[in-house]
């Protein structure tokens, strides 16, 4: 079966002539009627009834109309989907990121795809620390990653989207709440958050070394598994709790978060696979530089 005779087909069956067929599809109409002979060959079945007034669907020929149609259809869209994937307008990226670090170059980024690439697919993996997703990316279980912290790794490329810098988190009725920043020694009586301590580049770390470079030792401290688990305690009255200042998307509206005035700056990158790159994943990369990078050394 051939891809002609089925257009020639749906062509005769939309204009019940097989003279305007033919000039639809600028052949000669015995080239449309030797199509439709072969086709109705090689189904067994007639597919018109034709006369010299007359051209009419048979009922085999008005159950296979739909099925040819949607058949024509699939393969136009194959096609292209083809061609598109060669510019990465279509295409599959999965994506990791570190929440504490990149939730809002995240919300930002899928904005821009949606809105300018829609029919790129993006998978996104669930938050991991910046040395989980670099060894993802390395074994390819991963295509692109937003990372805070040092973002090193052989075969790994990155582009540097901004610094970004520790925040305190609190409630609104709480005195400090008031503050354009707060001081490290502001915390010393305070009941601190803190989310578990782990290997490699975290908020932990970035508390521990503001607190340590201020020689300010909290007098409680309450520690969580996760930045979610903070939020709720925070939210709760608990205590005040740490976020990088690239994370105002998870930050419920009745709480705040305030910069921490000892805070020191973290890069924010994106990092991908060298060897992986794909045009749908340099769609993306495109896409990070226009839109999210503000860092003057981006590279």
């Amino acid at each position: 079966m051939e891809l002609r005779w089925l257009t020639a087909f749906v062509t005769v069956a939309e204009e019940l002539n097989y003279r305007r067929a033919a000039e639809r599809l600028h052949v000669a109409q015995p080239a449309i009627s030797q199509q439709i002979m072969n086709l109705e060959k090689d189904l067994g079945v007639k597919l018109f009834d034709r006369n010299n007034r007359s051209v009419q669907l048979t009922d085999a020929g008005d159950a296979f109309l739909a099925p040819c149609r949607f058949a024509l259809s699939a393969l136009e869209n194959a096609g292209l989907s083809a061609r598109n994937a060669g510019t990465g307008e279509y295409g599959k990226i999965r994506l990791g990121f570190n929440a504490g670090f990149t939730t809002d170059h995240l919300v930002s980024l899928v904005q821009v795809l949606r809105r300018e690439h829609p029919n790129l697919e993006l998978t996104i993996d669930t938050s991991r620390r910046t040395p989980d997703i670099l060894k993802m990316l390395r074994d390819q279980e991963l295509d692109v990653g937003l990372v805070g912290g040092p973002a090193k790794g052989s075969g790994l490329e990155k582009r540097r989207i901004s610094p970004t810098r520790l925040g305190v988190v609190l409630q609104e009725a709480h005195p400090l709440a008031r503050a354009a920043s707060v001081p490290v020694q502001a915390l010393a009586n305070e009941h601190l958050v803190l989310l578990e301590s782990t290997p490699g580049w975290s908020i932990r770390r970035m508390v521990d070394d503001a607190l340590d470079r201020a020689g300010v030792t909290p007098d409680d401290v309450t520690t969580v598994a996760d930045g979610m688990t903070m939020l709720a305690f925070v939210a709760a009255g608990v205590g005040i709790g740490f976020s990088s200042l690239n994370a105002a998307a998870l930050t419920p509206r009745h709480l705040k978060m305030i910069p921490l005035a000892e805070g020191s700056d973290v890069t924010t990158s994106l990092v991908w696979k060298a060897s992986n790159e794909t045009p749908a994943l340099r769609m993306v990369i495109a896409a990070v530089e226009q839109h999210l990078v503000v860092d003057a050394h981006s590279r």
